[in-house]
């Protein structure tokens, strides 16, 4: 026997037992239908209300601690709202149903316009982030510099390199690579 059929008769011995043990679940106790019905509360913290929430008190934070004058108000505010993360509209993003239906090609030039758009949004917020900041102060311009630095640690893009999992951002962990293929 080959090695190639002993592998297929225990992946389907493994996927037969795996079948069986779904099959033998214990089903579920009826639930009255109101209790149904009623959508599933959100995970507190999670979502994009939640995300705006915390952005929203960021930015209260960061404009305290700027100490703001009444000139740099305008500033500020055009700021805030050019920052902010755009969702979205309802049909803009392509759902999985839609991209199956795409050839390779048409795929990847799909992705390539989503990421167009993408950097366009990045490249506004940054022009935006530069312009407020050449109207702060030196001493503003330092506070910015270190609570933006925070902000940008606390997403898990730390000091010592490494991501919002403990992994460093730094290319392929060798312990994981793919062995190269031969060239025969």
């Amino acid at each position: 026997m080959s090695l190639l059929q002993r592998s297929a008769i225990v992946t389907a011995m493994l996927a037969s037992l795996s079948i069986s043990s779904f099959a033998q679940t214990p089903g579920t106790p009826a639930v009255a239908p109101s209790a149904q019905s009623a959508p599933a509360p959100a995970k507190k913290g999670h979502g994009p209300e939640a995300r705006e929430a915390r952005m929203a008190q960021r930015m209260q934070a960061l404009k305290a601690s700027l100490k703001l004058n009444a000139s740099q108000e305008a500033a500020w505010t055009s700021y805030v709202a050019a920052i902010q993360p755009q969702r979205p509209a309802p049909g803009e993003r392509p759902e999985r149903p839609d991209l199956a239906k795409l050839t390779t090609p048409e795929r990847i030039d799909a992705m390539q316009a989503m990421h167009a758009k993408h950097q366009a949004a990045m490249d506004q917020r940054n022009q935006a982030t530069k312009a407020f900041y050449a109207t702060l102060t030196p001493e503003q311009q330092k506070t910015f510099d270190a609570e933006t630095l925070k902000m940008h640690e606390r997403r898990g893009h730390g000091p010592d390199g490494k991501g919002p999992h403990g992994q460093r951002h730094q290319g392929p962990n060798p312990k994981q690579s793919v062995p190269p293929m031969d060239s025969k």
